[in-house]
């Protein structure tokens, strides 16, 4: 007796089945497939459309001629994510680690150019949840870093030619949300107690330019003297700014270490600190000139921020893999 065939079809971009001819029939029937529905079955060499399989009561049937193919696909539609079983690795800091802005930033841009649309509207997406939850400042405190931790999740997994789809945008939530959000509010009560810190140097600072009246007046009186005041404010805006920036470039490394080694959030932390430590000042530039894209993405009637802002992102996943990755090549 010889087995039964069994097809497979596509449904909503995705490979299900396999069923019996009967099966697959009465799904025809049910309306769930239609005759342009793509279907396989062992001894086909590609995809075909269901009105072209044999198995439609007006079709030509197994003994008419043999079907030709409707599309060729370069691969076939990928196993649903939330399908695939997780295997947490151990992270370890690269001996031989040194950041490489220009190499991150580079390779970023190759890698944004590949997949546009989708890497830019992913970041859209997750700019646009952040600033709902900013507006009411707790949701804030927590929810950062499971944000944030999934679009980094999608762009490594692409970057290393890894299984990657939309989904894994919301890694942060469907795995190690709590991980990621007591790692959150470390980060935060460290931001905190460096933005008191820089506020209090910026009032030390004013304080002692007020003191004496004649820079102010002079700067009336004079434009030059005038821009010199401003330039030099956001001069040190910027460099007051830095060790902030480094403490969220900290909060990236260990986001993607939890996600990846599911280890505690103060392991995460410490060797994420542990990584940067001996390149601030190279952390720092990195970081810099993200924001620096970010404001002119800004000025390019703002929809720019979403391209230089996705630019930014996937530099500091390479940047990540650079450090922390296996040694294997990556996109």
């Amino acid at each position: 007796m010889s087995e039964e065939i069994l097809w497979f079809y596509e449904g909503g971009g995705e490979r299900r089945g396999p069923v019996a001819a009967t099966e697959l029939l009465a799904l025809h029937q049910q309306g769930t497939i239609t005759a342009e529905t793509l279907v396989w079955r062992d001894g086909l060499s590609d995809w075909i459309a269901f009105s072209a399989s044999g198995l439609m009561p007006d079709s030509a049937g197994p003994s008419g001629p043999p079907p030709e193919p409707l599309r060729a696909p370069s691969m076939p539609p990928p196993v649903p994510y939330s399908a695939m079983a997780f295997a947490p690795r151990e992270v370890r800091l690269r001996p031989d680690f040194r950041p490489s802005i220009r190499s991150c930033y580079g390779r970023a841009w190759e890698l944004l150019k590949s997949r546009f649309w989708p890497f830019v509207g992913c970041f859209a997406l997750i700019t646009l949840i952040l600033g709902v939850a900013y507006q009411f400042y707790i949701p804030a405190l927590f929810l950062t870093l499971p944000l944030i931790g999934g679009l980094y999740w999608y762009i490594l997994k692409v970057a290393r030619n890894e299984p990657a789809n939309f989904e894994m945008v919301f890694e942060g939530f469907r795995r190690q949300f709590g991980a990621l959000a007591v790692a959150n509010l470390i980060i935060s009560a460290y931001g905190i107690g460096l933005f008191i810190v820089v506020a209090v140097i910026f009032g030390l600072i004013f304080a002692g330019l007020g003191a004496g009246t004649n820079l102010f007046e002079a700067a009336e009186d004079n434009p030059l003297v005038l821009g010199g005041v401003i330039g030099g404010g956001v001069l040190l805006t910027f460099i007051l700014l830095i060790p902030l920036m480094i403490l969220s470039f900290v909060g990236y490394f260990a986001t993607l270490i939890i996600l990846e080694s599911e280890v505690p959030a103060g392991r995460a932390i410490s060797l994420a600190w542990t990584a940067t430590r001996p390149h601030l000042i190279k952390i720092g530039l990195f970081s810099l000139l993200g924001l620096l894209l970010t404001y002119a993405g800004m000025l390019a009637l703002y929809f720019g921020v979403f391209i230089t802002g996705a630019w930014t992102t996937i530099a500091s996943a390479y940047l990540y893999e650079d450090a922390f990755g296996e040694d294997k090549p990556v996109a």
